[in-house]
């Protein structure tokens, strides 16, 4: 895929005019399905490990440099994928909008919070509780998975590879959120994000409850549980800046007079945060 990006790349710039267009809007499009591919790769590989670093963190008590080092790479690799992909999809799509550098570093810092906070949540509570943990995410990724299939997604070819992509899905929608479908999403992102701070905090209280005192002084198990709160609240203040002010589309939420919070999203055209096949 990254040679024939680069071919049609070339392709665009040795062309005549009107064959220029057509190749570069082939070569936005592939590489909107790269960037997908490579974060569903990111998701499947340094989600689980990012998890597993911290719940050792905890256990231990203790944080090793390389060990710090690789797990803030690992979320930091989380959130950037999500922007990244979610800026390459609006600049391969002519119908929408692009999304300033500005925006990007936005949605970088409200994934980056929200995510340390559903992680650090994870392995505190798997800390403590392997096996009801593992219980908690099967039954998690089932219920995404079946709220994704519901949507109607339409980015594969036949109904079972739509499936099995929504299951793959399902597995970032355990840690952040993802628009997966054409239309407004302000209700279903709210739904979403309502449910992980539920979890957030019922995982992080269970754990505060049971923790090892031998090992984890009243002190630190204090300071963890104000991190995952102040790291979600955090994503969710820099979601509301993304919305408010750097949104392509112009403000999502609220007239200036009034506030940002209740003004009605542009009814024309779906948006371009949503995951779609290049045509």
């Amino acid at each position: 895929r990254y040679l024939r990006t680069l071919y049609l790349g070339l392709q665009s710039r040795w062309q005549t005019e009107r064959r220029q267009r057509h190749f570069y809007w082939r070569m936005m499009f592939e590489s909107a399905d790269i960037s997908m591919l490579r974060l569903l790769e990111t998701f499947l590989k340094s989600a689980p490990q990012l998890v597993l670093q911290l719940s050792i963190m905890v256990q231990q008590n203790s944080v090793e440099p390389l060990q710090g080092l690789s797990a803030s790479a690992s979320l930091l690799s989380l959130a950037w994928m999500i922007a990244s992909y979610q800026k390459v999809l609006r600049d391969s799509r002519e119908d929408k909008m692009p999304m300033s550098y500005k925006g990007a570093v936005v949605q970088i810092l409200w994934h980056l919070f929200t995510i340390a906070a559903r992680a650090i949540a994870f392995a505190l509570f798997a800390s403590v509780f392997q096996l009801y943990f593992g219980i908690f995410i099967v039954t998690h990724w089932c219920i995404m998975t079946f709220w994704i299939i519901q949507g109607e997604t339409d980015f594969c070819m036949s109904k079972w590879e739509e499936i099995i992509y929504n299951m793959v899905v399902g597995i970032i929608y355990i840690f952040c959120w993802f628009n997966v479908k054409e239309g407004r999403s302000r209700y279903r992102m709210g739904i979403y994000y309502v449910i992980t701070l539920s979890e957030n905090a019922a995982l992080t209280v269970l754990w505060f409850l049971y923790y090892d005192r031998k090992t984890t002084s009243d002190f630190d198990a204090l300071i963890l549980v104000c991190v995952v709160s102040s790291s979600f609240a955090l994503g969710i203040f820099f979601m509301f800046i993304y919305y408010c002010l750097l949104h392509p589309n112009g403000p999502m939420f609220g007239p200036p007079s009034v506030g940002c919070i209740f003004q009605e999203a542009p009814a024309p055209g779906p948006p371009a945060d949503a995951v779609t096949s290049p045509p």
